[in-house]
C-alpha cells in the first residue's frame, strides 16, 4: 500500500500511475506532524517520504526543510526519506540554474551538495531523482523491495555540532580543533556574511562565505 497526501497537487497523476503497476494505493489526508508526501507499507515494513523539486521549491525551504520538516519525518517513522527532483544544471562557475528556463539561482553546487549529506548524517536517507516520473517508480521500486526485505538502515549518525565542524573542516587550513572553537562562539548561520570570524583568519571567513554562496 502506498498513501499519497491529498496536499500533494499530483496525486490523481501520481495514483493513475501507481495502479497500472498493480500497487494499492490511496489518496488521503497525512496529519502534518508526519512530516511526509508518502507512506509506502508492505510486507517487510514502511518508509515515510518527503519529495521536494530543487529549482526552486527546495531552494527557497532550506532552513524550513532542515528545522522543521526532518525532525516531524524523523519522529515519525522509523525509515524517513527525503526525495530530491534534481530539475537544475549547474553553471560553469558553480551555481545551480533551472533547467526548464536557464534561470540562475544562488546557490552554489557544493553547498547544495553538502546541504544533501547534513540531511543524511541526521538520519535521513537521502533519494536523488531527475523529475517526477522518476520518483514514481523509486516509489515502485521501494514498495517491491519492501515486499521481500526489511528496509536498508543506516548505523551512524552524526549531531548537529559534529555536521557543523565537518562543513567547516571541509575548507582548506581548518581542522577539527579550530573549528569546534569558532562554533563555540556562533553557529554557522550566525558566521554568514561575517568578514571576520572569531576563531578563523580573514582569509578562511572569505572562504566560508564562498562555500556558502553568499554575495555581499
Amino acid at each position: 500500500m502506498i498513501l499519497i497526501d491529498t496536499r500533494e497537487q499530483n496525486a490523481p497523476y501520481i495514483s493513475k500511475r501507481l495502479s497500472e503497476q498493480d500497487i494499492e494505493n490511496e489518496i488521503s489526508t497525512l496529519p502534518q506532524n508526519t512530516g511526509s508526501d508518502y507512506l509506502i507499507a508492505n510486507t517487510y515494513g514502511s518508509c515515510a517520504i518527503q519529495r521536494k523539486v530543487v529549482c526552486s521549491e527546495m531552494i527557497s525551504q532550506l532552513d524550513e526543510i532542515k528545522f522543521d520538516i526532518i525532525p516531524r519525518l524523523k519522529n515519525f517513522s522509523e525509515n524517513p526519506v527525503l526525495v530530491c527532483e534534481e530539475n537544475f544544471g549547474i553553471s560553469q562557475d558553480g551555481y545551480l540554474f533551472n533547467r526548464a528556463d536557464n534561470r540562475p539561482t544562488e546557490l552554489l553546487a557544493k553547498s547544495y551538495y553538502g546541504y544533501l549529506e547534513t540531511i543524511r548524517k541526521m538520519g535521513v536517507n537521502v533519494v536523488t531523482t531527475r523529475d517526477l516520473n522518476a520518483t514514481i517508480w523509486y516509489l515502485i521500486s521501494m514498495h517491491g523491495y519492501l515486499s521481500k526485505e526489511h528496509y536498508p538502515k543506516h548505523t551512524k549518525y552524526f549531531s548537529d555540532k559534529e555536521c557543523a565542524i565537518g562543513m567547516l573542516t571541509a575548507i582548506p587550513g581548518i581542522g577539527d580543533a579550530r573549528a569546534s572553537k569558532a562554533l563555540s562562539e556562533i553557529s554557522i548561520r550566525g558566521m554568514i556574511g561575517m568578514k571576520q570570524i572569531k576563531g578563523l583568519t580573514s582569509k578562511q571567513s572569505e572562504k566560508l562565505n564562498r562555500i556558502v554562496g553568499y554575495r555581499g
